[in-house]
């Protein structure tokens, strides 16, 4: 019965209201991700015209990557919302991929020269592609579940969060970011009251779009050039990261 009690006890302690900082690091792991390069523009023998030029790219692999990031907010007992900062370095591999396009196209893309003939889905070695490094801002709201709280440790020796909310991808002028989401969670390890351990899991999904330079095309025997193309795609990124917090 005591044991009842207290275990009771335990887990109904209210959480005490409290601001936080976080600092974080870990490793990126983005999924495989379909994308689309497109061209609203032509140049054709000296004349500007309407086009769509459109290659359809089954599967983009970016890369792993090492993350750091902060997060600053508050506690409202077992609620809270905060606002996240992170890195992000989506870089695509150097890979083989399937890709589609609606005309001929034979230029240089990514650095390399790639034909793409209309209509049919043919196999394209791309180089590595270096991204800048982009951040990613979200605002969370929050909640946790204080266990064994104490005037000692008012956020709980150990306590289990989840988190959710919009992130939007900050980029530099060559790459343009969209809102998108963020949602995770993790456990925290109270060392003191004013001071704890952390590890977490983080999923962003976010639409981003990047210039990707000029290309050439030819139809019907005319050759063409666009203006500045854009690559669309979905990141959708996990994350495991580890840190440490300060309470206020």
């Amino acid at each position: 019965m005591i044991a009842a009690v207290a275990l009771t006890g335990m887990w109904t302690t209210p959480a005490a209201a409290e601001t936080f900082i976080d600092l974080f690091a870990g490793r990126s792991m983005p999924e495989k991700t379909p994308a689309t390069i497109t061209a609203d523009e032509a140049r054709i023998n000296g004349t500007v015209v309407p086009a769509r030029l459109r290659i359809d790219v089954a599967s983009l692999e970016p890369t792993n990557s090492t993350i750091y990031g902060v997060r600053v907010g508050h506690w409202f007992g077992r609620i809270g919302l905060a606002l996240d900062v992170s890195t992000l370095d989506p870089d695509v591999k150097r890979q083989t991929i399937r890709a589609t396009g609606n005309l001929r196209l034979e230029e240089e893309l990514f650095g390399e020269r790639i034909v793409i003939d209309p209509g049919q889905s043919v196999s394209v070695d791309i180089p590595r592609v270096r991204v800048p490094t982009t951040g990613t801002v979200a605002a969370l709201a929050m909640i946790r579940l204080p266990i064994a709280a104490t005037p000692a440790k008012p956020m709980g020796t150990v306590a289990p969060y989840a988190f959710a909310g919009p992130a939007y991808l900050v980029t530099d002028t060559d790459l343009s970011g969209n809102w998108g989401l963020r949602a995770g969670g993790g456990v925290k390890l109270a060392l003191t009251r004013t001071l704890s351990l952390f590890g977490e899991y983080r999923y962003t999904r976010i639409a981003a779009d990047a210039v990707a330079g000029r290309i050439g095309g030819e139809a019907m025997g005319v050759r063409g050039s666009t203006g500045d193309i854009r690559v669309d795609l979905n990141v959708r990124n996990h994350s495991a990261v580890g840190g440490i917090g300060f309470s206020f």
